[in-house]
């Protein structure tokens, strides 16, 4: 009896393209290939709608747990996250996701955050970390971690708006690979990557970390955790002492997240944000100190040119009033001004201003003095103008005023 031969499956418009799927979609473009799948821009012949459709590399053994892994993701309806609208591994295995337009840079098209040009300007590397952060905070509302988090599995769209994909796939990349638990690079690896034995399991906070290197590398073009073999990176991320290089060594203006990157970056989950919550209000304060730092400069602008025309009007004092009266202005804007530089860190314009403040006082020369010494050694020292003492300062300049105002 001559044997029944299977029909050939079309060959796709696509090179590359499972057959296996042509009965449901319509290829269009080949997207890009990664050491874990292949990726294709298709429309869905049921509706027309433009998805991508990512094709796994599993064997037997992984094809076991890949819907358990990847079912989370179905749970996922963000903004910030790439929307899951089906996976199967019939008739092979594959995933069926939002398209992402991705974003043109230099008349070409860029996908992902990894081909994007780093660094990037401030306003640029908060947008779209505030984006990440705000697309981790849901799935971790709902107990999924992602555990991958990378530039790579960041897409971006037109308006670059970030977009988290790739939930669940850690697992079965990790399975895939014997050399890395990320597939191919460690560079992005949290020490509980790699030591588990010492640094415990991965759970949200590994999301944390992860944030934390891609917010670093946005802000800097830098990774905090370099070397030129496996080896090297894997013993600086594990080793406990080794620590990275703050923000500010990179570029004076970034000093302001050096706190934030000393918890994103901390090799003990538990000296971590413990949310992303946490991580969002320190953002925000940063930002209100900024803006307080604008206003704080206006206002010594002004204070500048208020004490000019009091120490103008002082000296053209003919009466005891208008002497008085002139002396409580001129001391009024010195302690004004004693405190907006101490706020702003301008240490050697408080150092002037304070010495100034000494022909305004005999009651609390003593307190004066002891503040003047104090920042002489904060500049000599480096060392920038703590919150204690502006509240001492505080009750300085009020002491100094109320004996003006018994004069």
């Amino acid at each position: 009896m001559p044997e029944v031969k299977k029909p050939a499956l079309p060959e796709p418009p696509v090179p590359g393209f499972p057959s296996e799927l042509l009965s449901r979609y319509e290829p269009l473009e080949f997207l890009g290939e990664g050491g874990f799948a292949r990726v294709f821009k298709a429309k869905r012949r049921k509706d027309g709608k433009r998805v991508a459709l990512k094709i796994p590399r599993i064997d037997e053994r992984t094809s076991k747990t890949f819907i358990k892994e990847v079912s989370a993701w179905l749970h996922l309806d963000h903004p910030n996250i790439v929307k899951l609208y089906d996976v199967d591994i019939l008739p092979i295995p594959y995933l069926e996701m939002e398209y992402v337009e991705g974003v043109e840079v230099d008349g070409e098209t860029v996908r992902d955050l990894d081909g994007y040009p780093k660094p990037v300007d401030e306003e640029t590397a908060l947008k779209l970390v505030r984006g990440i952060a705000e697309g981790l905070k849901h799935a971790h509302s709902k107990g999924i971690y992602h555990r991958d988090l990378k530039p790579l599995n960041i897409l971006l769209k037109a308006d670059l708006t970030p977009k988290i994909t790739d939930w669940g796939l850690a697992k079965l990349g990790t399975m895939s690979s014997s050399r890395s638990v990320l597939g191919y690079t460690p560079l992005y690896a949290a020490p509980e990557h790699l030591m588990p034995s010492k640094y415990g399991h991965t759970d949200q906070r590994t999301d944390i970390w992860q944030l934390g290197v891609t917010f670093y590398e946005l802000l800097t073009g830098k990774l905090p955790f370099e070397g030129y073999t496996y080896e090297e990176v894997f013993g600086k991320i594990t080793d406990e002492n080794y620590r990275h290089k703050p923000p500010s060594e990179i570029d004076p203006r970034l000093a302001k997240y050096d706190g934030i990157f000393e918890r994103l970056l901390a090799k003990r989950k538990e000296e971590r944000y413990g949310s992303v919550d946490e991580f969002l209000e320190d953002l925000e304060k940063l930002d209100e100190a900024a803006k307080r730092k604008v206003e704080l400069e206006k206002d010594v602008e002004e204070l500048k040119k208020s004490l000019a025309r009091s120490v103008e009007a002082l000296k053209r004092s003919r009466s005891s009033e208008e002497i008085l009266k002139n002396r409580r202005l001129v001391v009024e804007t010195l302690g004004k001004l004693a405190l907006a530089y101490a706020e702003l860190n301008r240490k050697a314009e408080l150092l002037n201003t304070l010495n100034y403040l000494k022909f305004y006082t005999a009651e609390n020369l003593g307190d004066l003095t002891n503040a003047i010494n104090t920042v002489e050694m904060l500049i000599k020292e480096n060392l920038p103008v703590g919150q204690d003492f502006i509240e001492r300062l505080k009750v300085l300049v009020h002491n100094i005023e109320r004996e003006n105002w018994k004069a």
